[in-house]
């Protein structure tokens, strides 16, 4: 997954999204490309008099228009964590699912923990509230995270 970190008037903000080979330029020409080839094929079996090949086709671009909707959906997701000054905010906006969380940066604690699929994720620990994020990053990716968080909340 891509992780970006920015800094910006003493503020420092770490961005995880999903690596997505196919951007939406790219999609949109894939539908299109798809949709006139359809429409040749189709075409040419109805001047040959196979109509019914017209609602087989309907339905193949119907699936592929809904897994390319879900493949969409899953683009929007983003986890973020921004330390600005003393506030920590955690931000995970993935499908399905938002959280919006702050936290004071002196006492926040920063650990790798198990979830319920046995894979370790970041959790921002104070005064009884917890964050977990990581879900849209590798494990080095986490462990390198928490690193970098640690080492900017230690005063």
């Amino acid at each position: 997954m891509a992780i970006t970190t920015t800094e910006t008037a003493g503020a420092r903000e770490w961005i995880a999204r999903p690596n997505r080979s196919l951007t939406p330029t790219a999609r949109r020409g894939l539908i299109g490309l798809i949709l006139s080839a359809t429409a040749l094929v189709c075409g040419g079996f109805v001047l040959a008099g196979a109509w019914l090949v017209l609602p087989f086709a309907g339905l193949e671009l119907a699936v592929l228009f809904i897994a390319l909707r879900a493949i969409e959906r899953g683009d929007r997701a983003y986890e973020s964590i921004r330390l600005d000054g003393q506030a920590l905010i955690v931000d995970s906006h993935l499908p399905g699912q938002t959280e919006h969380q702050s936290f004071h940066a002196g006492w926040a604690k920063v650990s790798l923990e198990d979830d319920s699929s046995g894979e370790p994720l970041l959790c921002i620990r104070s005064h009884g509230r917890s964050a977990r994020i990581g879900r849209l990053m590798t494990l080095s990716q986490r462990q390198q995270l928490a690193l970098d968080l640690k080492h900017h909340l230690q005063p």
